[in-house]
C-alpha cells in the first residue's frame, strides 16, 4: 500500500481488505485486528463536493481479552500498514471486541 494510504483509500479499494489481519504493537504485547466489514456511510445520498471520496467505515475484530482504548494506532501487515489510524471500540460479543475507523 502507498505511504499515504489514509488519504487515498476509497470504499471500493477498502472492500478488498475484508479478511486481512493487521498487528498492533503495544508495550507488553501485540494484538491482531482483522478487517471484518466495510460499510459506506451514506449509500443513498449524494457526496458533498468538499469530500474527495465517499465516507465509509472499516470495522476490525480483535480478541476478547484486551480492549484497545480509543486512540491512534499503527496497524501493520507484512509490507502494508495503516499508520496513525484512529480506531474506536464500538462493541463486544463472543468473538471479541469490534473497532471502527471512519474515513471521510
Amino acid at each position: 500500500m502507498p505511504d499515504d494510504i489514509l488519504t487515498t483509500l476509497t470504499y471500493d479499494t477498502a472492500l478488498a481488505l475484508v479478511g486481512r489481519t493487521y498487528r498492533v504493537h503495544l508495550d507488553a504485547r501485540s494484538v491482531d485486528l482483522t478487517v471484518s466489514r466495510v460499510i459506506r456511510a451514506a449509500d443513498n445520498r449524494p457526496r458533498p463536493k468538499e469530500l474527495h471520496r465517499d465516507a465509509f467505515s472499516i470495522f476490525f475484530r480483535g480478541p476478547s481479552d484486551i480492549l484497545l482504548p480509543q486512540r491512534m494506532y499503527d496497524l501493520t501487515r507484512d509490507s502494508e500498514s495503516f499508520p496513525n489510524l484512529f480506531i474506536v471500540p464500538v462493541g463486544k460479543n463472543a468473538e471479541g471486541y469490534e473497532y471502527e475507523a471512519v474515513f471521510t
